[in-house]
């Protein structure tokens, strides 16, 4: 494993600790979203916040609250506090509101931190989605491909892996990849297969881009399909492909955790140490630098940022 020098650690040490500084801040989503709650107020001339949340929640249910409860959940939602549970009470609040169309992406993209659209199944060729669901699935299958191109012969002859059955053990690369980036990575058990078994199901499901996949999980898929071909403008192109929100400095997740400044740093940070190497270079500063950042995440309490974590590694 490449050795991170003095000058390397710190420089990610800072990282961490801007990332870290600016937890506490209230969500840039969430004052948009105030605004949003205001503008909604003027529109039906009320004035109290109680009224306007009544308004929300019998616009949401077609019925009236019964009592204070019923209507504490959108005074959550409106201030940060708590955001809806599912894609479908999202939108509700959002229509609720009467936001745009761009509003509603907005919502979903950026305060909701998810996809603009989720499919449960592939749309049929008669439906309008239809074409949309095959580029975005055309582009994850192309970023598969590449990786398993990018597999050394030598790696693959240590597993016993015959070049015609390399798409049969993407899942398994893939598992092993992201377990060597962890700072607890138990090398024999990641390299035999069995080990990567407990992922099959909700790895090929989100290969097929089905169900809700979390941006942070998106992004997970990009980093370690890409790299080490990996830059701000290539991971943001490739999100907004797929329908999420690109790298943007100011975003944070739903927990208000600035996920995007880290990850945006980290990637200026390895254009500037890596440019002019050769890829495998590029791949062992990858995966040294985020081992170290992975422990200092872990250390400072901030686990939300490690962004190629996944429970099935544990």
């Amino acid at each position: 494993m490449m050795e991170m020098t003095p000058e390397i650690r710190t420089q990610l040490d800072r990282i961490i600790n801007s990332c870290a500084s600016q937890k506490d801040k209230e969500r840039p989503e969430s004052i948009w979203l105030n605004d949003m709650y205001t503008r909604f107020q003027h529109s039906e001339g009320i004035f109290r916040k109680s009224e306007a949340d009544e308004l929300i929640y019998s616009k949401m249910y077609a019925a009236l609250p019964q009592n204070p409860s019923d209507t504490l959940k959108i005074r959550y939602w409106r201030t940060g506090r708590h955001t809806p549970s599912n894609r479908d009470l999202c939108t509700a609040f959002g229509r609720a509101m009467e936001l745009s169309e761009e509003e509603m992406r907005i919502l979903l993209l950026s305060y909701y931190d998810r996809s603009d659209l989720v499919f449960e199944t592939e749309p049929s060729p008669n439906d309008p989605l239809h074409k949309i669901y095959r580029q975005r699935l055309s582009k994850m299958q192309a970023l598969a491909q590449e990786y398993l191109w990018k597999i050394h012969p030598l790696r693959r002859m240590q597993l016993n892996v015959r070049r015609q059955d390399l798409e049969r053990n993407l899942r398994h690369f893939y598992f092993m990849d992201a377990r060597a980036c962890l700072s607890d990575e138990n090398r024999s058990a990641s390299e035999r297969h069995i080990a990567s078994i407990n992922y099959e199901s909700e790895f090929k499901q989100q290969m097929r881009l089905l169900g809700e996949i979390p941006r942070k999980s998106m992004i997970r898929h990009i980093f370690l399909l890409s790299q080490p071909f990996l830059n701000r403008q290539t991971v943001s192109q490739a999100l907004t492909e797929f329908g999420y929100l690109p790298l943007q400095e100011e975003h944070t997740t739903v927990k208000g955790e600035q996920l995007d400044l880290l990850i945006i740093r980290f990637l200026e940070l390895y254009e500037k140490t890596c440019t002019g190497l050769a890829p495998e270079e590029c791949s062992k500063w990858l995966q040294g630098a985020y081992r170290y950042l992975d422990q200092a995440l872990k250390d400072s309490n901030l686990k939300e940022l490690r962004f190629l974590y996944f429970k099935a590694l544990e």
